[in-house]
């Protein structure tokens, strides 16, 4: 009886050990400001590039709209994601040497390189 309490108790205690060891710890400060701080000057350099980006999603489509509308609403969304692309990462270069984990804002891709 005591064999098979020990094997228990082994057993338990290597389940309970096991699991906090593949854990991925948290990157160190200035690893978190050095991600941050790239993917901000990223954003802020390639902001001129959203919009023709956009124009080229929106002439790809064909929704039965003609060339010309569809272009000018590229060049609209383009404006306003290529605002948001130069609002975030002026944020993330200011707010970088903040510690702790900086959440970035939903920008789909992040970056555009």
């Amino acid at each position: 009886m005591k064999v098979k309490i020990t094997g228990l108790l082994f057993i338990s205690l290597w389940f309970a050990l096991l699991s906090p060891a593949y854990a991925e710890p948290e990157p160190g400060y200035f690893t978190q400001l050095g991600r941050t701080f790239t993917r901000g000057v990223k954003n802020i350099v390639s902001f001129p590039w959203e919009i023709p980006l956009t124009v080229k999603e929106y002439d790809g489509k064909t929704n039965g709209n003609s060339r010309a509308i569809r272009d000018m609403a590229g060049v609209v969304d383009g404006t306003f994601r290529s605002l948001t692309r130069l609002g975030c990462g002026l944020w993330d270069v200011v707010f970088a040497f903040v510690p702790g984990d900086q959440d970035d804002l939903p920008l789909k891709p992040q970056t555009l390189f």
